[in-house]
């Protein structure tokens, strides 16, 4: 802590680069007198483009294809293909598949 947080008996908690998140994090937590007052979690992913892996592919390859965008979320960039998909299919799931 520093000179500053002692005296107000505040104290700063910054965790800088966060691993196994999509892209970059960050935390950085404001504690006074023992009570977290302020929290801030950020996330920054850079657009990657990967759009242009799926040009002249047929639109049935997208979540095979975009699931091997992340080793972390597989699962999150097939269902975001599927779900783009059926919205234009005009195609409406209603139970699981």
């Amino acid at each position: 802590m520093t000179a500053a947080e002692t005296r107000t008996g505040s104290r700063v908690i910054k965790v800088d680069a966060l691993a196994r998140v999509e892209g970059e994090g960050a935390l950085h937590v404001r504690v006074r007198d023992g009570v977290v007052r302020d929290v801030k979690f950020r996330i920054f992913e850079p657009p990657r483009f990967f759009e242009a892996l799926l040009r002249g592919r047929m639109f049935w390859d997208a979540p095979d294809i975009t699931s091997r965008i992340c080793g972390i979320c597989p699962i999150a960039y097939a269902m975001g293909a599927s779900h783009a998909m059926e919205m234009a299919l005009g195609v409406e799931v209603n139970d699981p598949a």
